[in-house]
């Protein structure tokens, strides 16, 4: 999706990946900048299921909707052919 590898966002992907798969629930917190959008959206889109995502906050709805995910779903699109 552009930018760097960050290893708190690959750490939290693997974690909600994992939730995911094993059906638990998960709770993280993380400090800005650590990518977090990115650490939940990839796995979730990466599952194939119907999530909710719920945010404390309009402008990151906003943000989640109008940047994060048009830009994860054309940067998976080639892996997840859908």
């Amino acid at each position: 999706v552009g930018g760097t590898e960050r290893p708190g966002q690959v750490t939290m992907a693997e974690a909600v990946a994992d939730a995911i798969d094993d059906g638990s629930h998960l709770l993280v917190q993380a400090g800005t900048g650590t990518g977090k959008s990115l650490g939940y959206l990839v796995p979730a889109l990466a599952h194939g299921e119907r999530v909710v995502v719920a945010t404390a906050t309009l402008a990151l709805q906003r943000q989640l909707v109008e940047r994060d995910l048009p830009r994860t779903v054309d940067a998976l699109h080639p892996l997840l052919r859908r």
